[in-house]
């Protein structure tokens, strides 16, 4: 019958010995001795623990580690099991035990990236906000979902990544996928690489992914100072057609709280579809840098911690102004120009009754003399204010002609001017 395999231990990172110098595993295969000096304590609670060689043909002992002789105390923070069952406690239904493993219960995520709402390709479609009996995720038990991811990421800093310790997290995708594992799932400074190579090769798994690290840079960006990003340089470069590329990891969002771009200080892990930056790997390439960013659109997508309080201050979005709309002006309204009299009114001169010439007939109002007092002058009226809209003016209509006598009028003239000649 063979021999079952042994349930691998959980190791212990860091020990410190009888003097209270502090070694990592490094030390048990050191050459040709260790250095430290028992009898050894965990360097969380100070119980006992002892050393263990590798042994490739051991299932739990292929690596050196340190094991606990006694039980951890209630805080320590090498007990993995004690600090399993905090993170379930903490947000129910958000970590389940299942299987000898935690499991993360990831909330479901539109694949929207910067260039609005996609299916993605393989995957069933993710319920709506509509009518329907179907489950729905609130913000508050997405954000529950992220501080619990953000929480497993801290216990295995604590266990310096130690991937024995990662074996016992998972991932369960919104798509229904159960067994992802954490190392697949998340990735750190030291791995984001490797998704980016991934998404290169179009070989990434269909699945939201969360990327965390310290952040070196937070600050305003876009052309107006109307999105913000926090970002960090990746440990290990990509390979576009076998050159090295620098990469960067960037968080970005429209709102400078939700990433915390107000500080420089501390971690940042975000969840969602991750894309590369530029998206033409040539172009990247050639300049020598591409980005792995993700754009928040939810205000659960990102958390931040470790921060050490220090803020920097960010600048004011510029808005365009916009163009005052033009003012249409009108032509002053036109003036009728002054009517002459009509003929009709102007008096005719008879003709001379002696033969004489005749003369032109004075002014009816005389001219005043120079030293005669003048009458005094009334004022004059202001011209009436011109109307808003301008007043359509008629031509002047023709004058009537002159009334021409009858031939009998004419002929009483004639005959009282014969009368006269005779005399």
């Amino acid at each position: 019958m063979p021999k079952p395999l042994k349930k691998r231990g959980v190791r212990i990172p860091w020990v410190t010995d009888s003097r209270g110098d502090r070694y990592d595993r490094s030390e048990i295969d050191r050459q040709p001795a260790p250095r430290y000096v028992a009898p050894l304590k965990c360097g969380g609670c100070g119980t006992r623990v002892s050393a263990r060689h590798g042994n490739a043909e051991d299932p739990d002992s292929r690596t050196s580690h340190y094991f606990r002789i006694d039980p951890h105390s209630a805080a320590c923070r090498y007990d993995l099991d004690q600090r399993g069952k905090q993170l379930v406690d903490q947000a129910p239904g958000t970590v389940v035990r299942k299987a000898g493993q935690w499991r993360l219960i990831c909330p479901p995520l539109h694949h929207g990236g910067t260039g609005g709402q996609k299916p993605v390709p393989g995957c069933p479609a993710l319920p709506g906000r509509g009518g329907g009996s179907g489950p729905r995720v609130t913000s508050k038990q997405a954000g529950a979902a992220i501080a619990s991811a953000r929480r497993i990421v801290r216990i295995l800093d604590d266990f310096d990544q130690d991937p024995d310790v990662a074996a016992e997290f998972a991932a369960v995708a919104p798509n229904g996928r159960r067994d992802i594992p954490w190392s697949e799932f998340c990735r750190g400074r030291a791995d984001a690489d490797q998704l980016a190579q991934a998404l290169l090769d179009r070989t990434a798994a269909p699945i939201p992914h969360a990327v965390w690290g310290p952040v070196h840079s937070a600050d305003a960006a876009g052309r107006n100072n109307d999105s913000y990003v926090v970002m960090y340089q990746a440990t290990n470069p990509v390979h576009i057609e076998g050159k090295p590329v620098r990469l960067r990891v960037a968080v970005r969002s429209a709102q400078a709280d939700w990433i915390g771009a107000n500080t420089r200080s501390g971690q940042v892990l975000g969840y969602g579809y991750w894309q590369l930056f530029p998206t033409d790997p040539a172009k990247a390439r050639r300049q020598g840098w591409i980005e792995l960013q993700l754009w928040v659109k939810q205000p659960w997508q990102a958390t931040r911690w470790d921060t050490d309080g220090t803020t920097i201050p960010l600048p004011e979005p510029r808005t365009a102004r916009k163009p005052e709309p033009e003012r249409r002006t009108f032509p002053p309204p036109a003036t009728a120009p002054p009517a002459s009299a009509p003929i009709s009114e102007v008096k005719a001169t008879p003709p001379p009754q002696d033969g004489s010439v005749a003369e032109p007939e004075p002014d009816a109002q005389p001219q005043p003399h120079g030293d005669a007092p003048q009458p005094p002058v009334p004022p004059a009226e202001p011209p009436p204010a011109a109307p808003a809209h301008p007043a359509v003016v008629a031509p002047p209509l023709p004058p009537f002609p002159p009334r021409v006598p009858d031939a009998g009028e004419r002929r009483t003239r004639f005959a009282r001017w014969l009368d006269g000649a005779r005399r």
